[in-house]
């Protein structure tokens, strides 16, 4: 299992995640994010949630900042986890991940999902379909993707999206294309990712992943794919400094958003809980673990967690 790191650009100070990235990038893990929301999030917010506090704090663009970020870095795949399909038009988007990709030298990652942040759409005027176009909005623009990454103009007329002999250079650095991680809960959501992606992503316990696996390999089965063609990447929020205020807060706020027993999905904790987590991860069957960081994470807290990372078996 690798380890990959999350880095909400909000309440933040673009060199400080410069420097988390540029830790990660010479600790060996495997990729980083940014988040793709146009407003800050409350503490724990999900689809659902009710907060009565107003909204504080800056909040940087995802795409810029990863761009940005990614001149510190020479090994890390780059991209947003995950940008909903809402904010922008899926030419737009594909142009964005493209100008990444060369820029990164083929190291771009297409973090996509459908969307759930009703009010930033709300306040800004953006159309919020329901929850069935969104997923059907999904699944089209990443038809459209795989299509602009063949030669010459293309046409594809579904119910969302239209494109017309449209022009799509330069194309992706990998002959293959850029790699595309699907991200969300819904069972719609893990049929969109078996039929397009190369990554799914969703924020479940050790213990319900078993079952996430067997309803992904159905999917696959059934889009005509195989088990092994998609990878599976988990995400988890981590309190790494061990500062007991800051790990009661989390544990007490994932609980509140979360339910269940908040331990069961967060890196919290001495160095032998944070090596039992990882291990609960690893046996659950995960390729990748994506760990969102809090604004005090330093690079010496990444280095404390690869190091314990080594511990997990191969």
């Amino acid at each position: 299992m690798r380890l990959a790191i999350q880095t909400p650009q909000q309440v933040t100070d673009l060199g400080l995640l410069g420097d988390l990235w540029q830790a990660a990038d010479e600790l060996g893990y495997q990729a980083a994010f940014t988040f793709d929301h146009l407003v800050p999030l409350h503490p724990g917010e999900r689809p659902g949630s009710t907060h009565t506090t107003p909204r504080t704090g800056g909040q940087l663009d995802g795409w810029l900042t990863a761009t940005a970020l990614a001149t510190r870095t020479r090994h890390l795949q780059i991209g947003t986890l995950v940008s909903g399909v809402t904010y922008r038009h899926p030419f737009v988007l594909a142009k964005q991940a493209v100008t990444l990709d060369r820029i990164t030298s083929g190291r771009a990652i297409l973090g996509i999902g459908a969307g759930w942040h009703r009010e930033e759409h709300d306040m800004v005027g953006l159309p919020f379909p329901g929850p069935a176009a969104r997923v059907e909005l999904l699944d089209e623009t990443l038809t459209a993707f795989r299509l602009l990454r063949e030669p010459g103009p293309v046409t594809f007329h579904g119910r969302h999206v239209h494109l017309t002999d449209a022009l799509f250079e330069p194309k992706p650095v990998r002959p293959e294309g850029i790699p595309v991680l699907v991200g969300g809960s819904g069972p719609a959501v893990l049929r969109v990712a078996a039929r397009h992606a190369h990554h799914y992503n969703g924020f479940w316990t050790p213990q319900e992943w078993p079952d996430v696996h067997r309803r992904l390999d159905n999917a696959l089965l059934a889009a005509g794919r195989q088990p092994h063609d998609l990878a599976r990447t988990g995400y988890t929020f981590a309190e790494l400094s061990g500062d007991p205020r800051r790990t009661t807060e989390l544990l007490a706020r994932t609980a509140a958003t979360r339910g269940g027993d908040p331990t069961d999905r967060l890196l919290i904790g001495d160095d032998d809980t944070l090596t039992q987590a990882l291990h609960r991860y690893h046996n659950a069957g995960l390729d990748t673990l994506v760990v969102s960081l809090d604004p005090d994470t330093t690079p010496d807290h990444l280095a404390r967690l690869a190091t314990l990372a080594k511990d997990t078996p191969a």
